[in-house]
């Protein structure tokens, strides 16, 4: 009888087994952890700021009627399906290509500052490209102007 009961009890035990499930894990306080991290680390993190140009800005007031003495190169709107914008020279219509020959060839009283007047539509990207070649022109100060609206 003794053996039945163990052999029982033995059985009993080996069903139990059998219907055990694995252990499962569960993600919701994982998640917890992992949003308290990344709070934290936003917290703890410092920015430091990017250097940019320095541009000195006119005072507020009435624009100066004297044309300043210096080259000046106005860049239209692109064109529709165009990406870059006609750029004239002192008022002469000049490619990209062209511009460091016509800036190195400039007579040396208006080399000292180059005026960039741009209109709204124009790409940055453009408008850098000429300050690029300017620079390497040897054209140390540069400027923008806008056209007075009527």
């Amino acid at each position: 009888m003794s053996q039945q009961l163990g052999d029982a009890k033995l059985s009993l035990l080996a069903n139990r087994m059998r219907e055990r499930k694995p252990p499962t894990l569960s993600m919701a306080p994982m998640i917890d952890c992992v949003f308290l991290l990344l709070i934290f680390f936003m917290v703890s993190t410092t920015f430091s700021p990017i250097p940019g140009l320095r541009v000195q800005l006119p005072p507020p007031g009435k624009p100066s009627p004297d044309k300043p003495k210096g080259l000046t190169v106005r860049i239209a709107n692109p064109e529709a399906g165009e990406e870059q914008g006609t750029m004239v020279l002192n008022d002469v219509v000049v490619q990209v290509e062209e511009m460091f020959n016509q800036f190195i060839n400039a007579p040396d009283e208006s080399k000292n500052m180059l005026i960039i007047q741009s209109e709204r539509d124009v790409l940055h990207e453009q408008i850098v490209q000429v300050m690029d070649i300017a620079k390497q022109a040897g054209i140390d100060k540069i400027g923008f102007a806008i056209v007075a609206r009527d």
